[in-house]
């Protein structure tokens, strides 16, 4: 592919660039090769700017970056030559959405259904159980997002996915490449998880998308996003700028904000399909109840109503695995393949997930819950499964929103009869300074560190019929300690803890 190829109708090329051979793009200067366009953009830690050169001596042919002054001299966005450098460097007001669009055309392969969910909570569970519900009927799906690829066993990637960034929504260069070598080794649907972050910065950007998802919003990355209105924007940008004409938008109108997406899509050719406890609501719940270990889900469509009993712990995942069966119906799965196959679904990793085994039979939560609305919405949906006690542990990640750790303390105070408060990810912050904002809204918590310490306290003082939440990190195998990333997974600490009670290790 030619330079001019790659930036037609995207951005200006030289006349005598245009005929420069591209074999590969690059945000990492230390991952660029002869013949890669660089793409320096401004990252949250460093810009890409610093490193032109290092591109340019490992073989790049181009530069793309943002239109601010480069060298003190003003941009009029147009082709400017590095001079000593001696490679073209192209601006543009938007490098990321270039980056994405030239992804997309230099890896063009993409799969027939692509389905994307986006909301605070309950995206990673919704694209795990869309993926299951698809593969269920033998359709070719994988699943991308926080968990990073999954359902790849049944294809050929052929190491495609090594380096993949562990992000809910991969940069768009990894994510095309990715995608793009998935199709080839025959995925017919894909299924991802679209966060805020990644629509802001236009990673999804290129990508044919038939089925969007709104689940929920509420407080979160506001260290990123600074207000609501921002997060909600971001949020909002999978339905109106992403989502193909003709497409289908899948809303839980339970939420307040589902109107705004709504009223957005007016005059837009796509199909709007709502679920919720709302009478109004397409796919309407009638009911959530506790059964065994499990729950029963009776839902209304169309005046036919469906029974259907979950493996699945918490109201809220039975939401989540709601709207995967309305996507699933959206892409054109029938009814009692998609509400029919939520019986079989299991629970994602580190998502509601349980740990078996102790030995006075109490039951044993791990759950990715970091927000304040989503650790309330968990306990809350624990409280009707528990006979004794509701014990929540948890902490508040470090160079994250310092606003919600209160909060999440206050809804512990309020949610659990026990709470016992530790680290979480304290990254560069002191831990001991995080777990006092947490505990100044929970004053009668136990404050225990580190965290496998209050783990297995926990656990030694649950009783029969108590059920014990341990939050915040869910799915996580490391914890981030000033700047140590250390081997960590709440289950696999739970379990040895069990094992310890019953005198014996995992």
């Amino acid at each position: 592919m030619h330079l001019t190829d790659l930036c037609h109708n995207l951005i200006p090329v030289p006349a005598d660039a245009g005929a420069v051979p591209v074999y590969g793009l690059a945000i990492d200067s230390r991952k660029v090769g002869v013949g890669d366009v660089f793409f320096a953009v401004a990252g949250s830690h460093s810009d890409g700017r610093d490193y032109i050169a290092d591109a340019v001596k490992a073989g790049a042919v181009a530069v793309i970056t943002d239109d601010r002054p480069f060298n003190d001299e003003p941009v009029d966005n147009e082709p400017h030559d590095m001079g000593s450098v001696g490679i073209p460097v192209l601006y543009s007001s938007n490098p990321r959405q270039v980056m994405a669009l030239m992804a997309a055309r230099f890896w063009p392969a993409q799969p027939g259904m692509v389905a994307a969910v986006t909301g605070t909570n309950g995206k990673t569970s919704t694209a795990e159980f869309l993926r299951k519900l698809w593969q269920r009927v033998s359709w070719r799906a994988v699943a991308m997002g926080t968990l990073g690829v999954t359902g790849t066993d049944k294809l050929n990637v052929n190491g495609a996915l090594l380096g993949l960034p562990s992000l809910t929504t991969p940069d768009s260069l990894s994510l095309h490449a990715t995608i793009n070598a998935l199709t080839e080794a025959g995925m017919t649907h894909l299924a991802l998880e679209a966060s805020s972050h990644g629509l802001e910065q236009h990673r999804l950007d290129g990508l044919c998308l038939h089925v969007a998802a709104f689940t929920n919003l509420s407080r979160d990355h506001l260290d990123h996003h600074t207000d609501m209105d921002s997060y909600f924007a971001a949020k909002l940008r999978l339905f109106t700028a992403l989502l193909k004409p003709g497409g289908h938008a899948v809303i839980n109108i339970d939420d307040p904000h589902s109107q705004q997406i709504i009223s957005a899509l007016d005059g837009r050719e796509i199909v709007i399909t709502t679920y919720g406890a709302d009478k109004t609501a397409d796919f309407c719940i009638e009911s959530i109840t506790p059964a065994g270990d499990g729950l029963t889900m009776q839902v209304t469509h169309l005046g036919q109503s469906w029974h259907i009993p979950l493996a699945l712990s918490g109201t809220f995942q039975a939401m989540n695995a709601l709207a995967a069966a309305v996507m699933a119906h959206a892409s054109g799965l029938p009814l009692h393949d998609s509400l029919g196959g939520l019986p079989y679904l299991s629970a994602a990793p580190g998502r509601m997930q349980t740990v078996y085994g102790h030995p006075t039979g109490a039951r044993i939560i791990v759950d990715y819950a970091h927000t304040p609305d989503a650790l309330d919405a968990v306990l809350t949906a624990l409280r009707p499964e528990t006979r004794g006690r509701l014990i929540a542990l948890f902490g508040c990640g470090g160079d994250r929103d310092a606003g919600k750790r209160a909060l999440m303390g206050g809804v512990a105070a309020t949610a659990a009869d026990h709470v016992i408060i530790t680290d979480d990810n304290p990254r560069r912050e002191d831990p001991a300074a995080i777990r006092a904002a947490i505990a100044a809204a929970c004053p009668n918590a136990e404050e225990i560190a580190p965290r496998d310490t209050a783990i297995h306290r926990a656990i030694d003082m649950l009783q029969a019929g108590d059920v014990l939440l341990i939050a915040g990190k869910g799915h996580e195998s490391v914890q981030l300690i000033g700047t140590e990333t250390l081997p960590f997974d709440d289950a696999a600490v739970a379990a040895n803890a069990i094992a310890a009670l019953k005198g014996g290790t995992a």
